[in-house]
């Protein structure tokens, strides 16, 4: 005799325990790729200075030359933290060794670079 699969109905007592934690989980996961930048603009404002790209593509690179392969790069449009610090025309971004080539950026409005 073959035994039938029951599905339960959606009622409020079906996001209690497990449930609830797995899909407050990915929303949650959601909301935090989103404010890391994985889905956003990626600036949080956190050095005061928000440079956006104005280029189609720009490196980033681990020093302020070229010298160097890049680490990463940013598309037109993408907002970035970086701090008020230009060398040889790359302006440093925030985190550890992140430079971008200063021409390729402009400082988004409201924003003290």
């Amino acid at each position: 005799m073959a035994s039938k699969i029951k599905i339960p109905k959606l009622e409020s007592s079906s996001f209690k325990g497990w449930a609830f934690v797995l899909v407050a989980g990915s929303i949650l996961t959601v909301l935090a790729l989103i404010d890391a930048g994985q889905f956003g603009t990626g600036a949080t404002g956190s050095t005061g200075c928000v440079m956006i790209v104005t280029a189609d593509q720009v490196n980033v690179r681990p020093n302020p030359g070229t010298e160097l392969a890049p680490v990463a790069t940013l598309n037109k449009g993408k907002e970035v933290d970086a701090q008020r610090v230009v060398t040889n025309g790359f302006r440093q971004l925030a985190g550890e060794n992140r430079w971008a080539l200063d021409s390729s950026l402009a400082p988004k409005a409201g924003s003290s670079c």
